[in-house]
């Protein structure tokens, strides 16, 4: 909470940390109390794109745990004796556009113009709990890592952006990862990733895109990765016609690997929850 509100996103001086979370967060009608966010870039004169000026990082992001999950589903009552405690990351690479009015909102800081998002970004308001085949699919985002939550019983999930800032123009148009200044996405791992892992200290990261695996890789170029690391399909991937079927066997036969890798699942856990992954699937196939 501090991380993401008190260093990246600036609450105003009368919020308290210590008690703030997603009912709060609805008790204040869906909206962060925000005066302020990240201006590192800004003051390094690394915010605008290399290519094209018009492009500079304006909408702003920040993380969502499995109790933030938890609070907007409304799972209150849950057992967590079968859970599982161990850290998962997922790793998006960055905001892009705006997709409704209010995802991001206009506020001035410090002699900077940025749009950070007033809402609890990846869930915005309450949800219906999912879990598998629902949302396994492209173009989902927050509702995918409910679903993940939720189907692999993940205790101390965490879903962030690799840049908190999307590179973006006035017209609400973005730019792809490959087009940041290299020292932006310097800057935010080193600032707000690599902080978000110690916090976490997750035994598996999930990155969706391999420009995010790649990244992270090449930060370790002579030593093996200090966790288990595995790429996903990326959700947008939906637009160039990836079919649903595939984003479904994809995220769950590879999520399901990776929480074995990192020993989070035994052997017999892992056999037994990819039986329930071949019934569920053939019966959801018709």
């Amino acid at each position: 909470m501090q991380l993401n509100f008190n260093d990246l996103l600036i609450f105003d001086e009368k919020s308290n940390l210590d008690e703030y979370d997603f009912n709060k967060y609805l008790e204040n009608g869906y909206e962060h109390p925000l005066n302020g966010y990240c201006t590192r870039c800004e003051e390094k004169g690394c915010n605008v794109c290399p290519t094209d000026n018009s492009f500079k990082l304006l909408n702003i992001s920040h993380g969502a745990s499995t109790d933030d999950f938890l609070l907007a589903t409304k799972q209150n009552n849950i057992n967590f004796s079968d859970w599982y405690n161990e850290g998962a990351l997922f790793i998006m690479e960055g905001p892009s556009i705006e997709y409704w009015d209010g995802q991001y909102e206009e506020l001035g800081y410090n002699g900077y113009l940025k749009r950070p998002s007033p809402q609890w970004y990846w869930i915005y308001w309450e949800q219906k709990k999912y879990s598998y085949p629902e949302e396994f699919k492209g173009l989902k985002y927050g509702t995918l890592i409910n679903s993940i939550i939720f189907t692999f019983k993940l205790r101390n999930a965490y879903l962030t952006n690799l840049v908190k800032c999307g590179l973006n123009d006035l017209n609400n148009n973005y730019k792809p990862f490959d087009e940041y200044n290299p020292e932006t996405i310097k800057t935010c791992y080193e600032n707000f990733l690599i902080k978000e892992i110690e916090i976490l200290k997750p035994k598996v990261i999930f990155c969706f895109g391999n420009k995010v695996y790649n990244f992270l890789w090449g930060q370790y170029p002579d030593d093996p990765f200090p966790w288990v690391v595995i790429p996903l399909p990326h959700p947008a991937r939906g637009r160039s016609g990836f079919k649903d079927e595939l984003f479904r066997h994809s995220y769950y036969s590879m999520i399901l690997e990776g929480l074995y890798e990192a020993g989070i699942y035994s052997l017999p856990e892992a056999e037994k929850k990819f039986g329930e992954f071949l019934t569920l699937s053939n019966r959801h196939n018709g």
